[in-house]
């Protein structure tokens, strides 16, 4: 179940507690930002993908019956404002440790850390099954990054094109210069990558390969396409392809 009402720079959402509707809201708000002059809607998608399953998986245990609403304000150029609620119980956020944990098994607490990553301000109501969040689309894509297990991970929060090479080549060049030999690079919130962000990783693999020991390096989450530009430029064979 279903509704949709919008409104000039509003939108809501009132649906049932199932992980497909994450997807279909997904949709339905990029066609809705479509309405702005924003270059890049990454952060805004990554934040509501993961209030919505929030909401959806501990917010209302995935019952069918519970009803999770979604709005989204469009407040002034490049800012908006996200209000996800559902009808659970609520949890005791001022307990909560928004920073990622290098642990693994803290699995549960990445969505929070990278709602709080992404946004200007998160506000909770008093009894935590409302979260407010304000955030800034992004003008060009940002990177993401943590460490967990060994591992440096690179989320990138839009596609990785000729606008944004300069900054990608720099910075991971600059992991080239650390105690690191473990790379992955989460493209989650990565649909499209070109000809110049493409001669990034094989800039960076060439250099790493003659440069560590033991190096290691993973592409995770990517989509059919891109997996299959890995493919065609052979890239899949020094990239792990997850």
């Amino acid at each position: 179940m279903i509704t949709i009402f919008q409104d000039d720079d509003y939108i809501e959402f009132k649906f049932s507690s199932e992980i497909k509707m994450v997807n279909k809201i997904i949709k339905e708000t990029r066609n809705f930002l479509e309405n702005y002059t924003i270059e890049e809607d990454g952060n805004i998608v990554l934040i509501l993908r993961e209030l919505i399953n929030n909401a959806i998986e501990h917010g209302n245990k995935k019952s069918k019956e519970l009803i999770v609403s979604v709005s989204i304000t469009h407040l002034s150029n490049q800012r908006f404002k996200i209000v996800v609620e559902d009808e659970g119980d609520g949890f005791d956020y001022a307990r909560m440790n928004f920073r990622v944990s290098n642990d693994p098994s803290q699995i549960r607490n990445r969505g929070l850390s990278l709602i709080n990553s992404f946004s200007d301000e998160v506000v909770f109501n008093e009894t935590g099954n409302m979260i407010t969040v304000f955030v800034t689309a992004n003008q060009k894509t940002q990177f993401y990054i943590e460490e967990n297990n060994g591992w440096k991970i690179i989320k990138p929060s839009g596609d990785i094109t000729a606008e944004e090479a300069e900054s990608f080549r720099s910075m991971m060049l600059n992991f080239l210069d650390q105690s690191n030999n473990k790379f992955r690079f989460d493209f989650s919130c990565v649909n499209d990558v070109d000809s110049m962000g493409l001669s990034i990783f094989v800039i960076f693999s060439n250099i790493a390969l003659k440069k560590i020991e033991d190096v290691e390096l993973e592409i995770v989450h990517a989509t059919q396409d891109i997996v299959h530009l890995f493919q065609m430029t052979r890239l899949n064979r020094i990239y792990k392809i997850k």
